[in-house]
């Protein structure tokens, strides 16, 4: 993994997280497109509401059962941070 280490990750001012009724779909939508979310990327997304990385992946955990979700979801918001969907909100 690289250097990034998001304290509160966010969507960036650009990009909003919406569900398409037509296609049926959770999405990321920004100026250059649109990104379609699987089940478990909605579920990420739809929590970073300001809350930090750790109460994340504690929530995530117990909503999936499981106990090792740390890495999987801090590789998320890295691929979306590399796309430049992802802001780091560290206040």
């Amino acid at each position: 993994m690289s250097a990034f280490d998001p304290k509160r990750p966010r969507l960036a001012s650009f990009a909003r997280y919406r569900w398409d009724k037509i296609r049926e779909q959770h999405q990321i939508v920004y100026p250059e497109g649109v990104l379609v979310l699987n089940p478990t990327g909605t579920e990420i997304v739809q929590r970073m509401d300001g809350r930090t990385v750790d109460d994340l992946v504690t929530e995530l955990e117990s909503v999936f059962n499981s106990a090792a979700l740390r890495d999987d979801v801090l590789g998320f918001l890295e691929r979306l941070f590399n796309h430049g969907l992802l802001t780091r909100d560290d206040a």
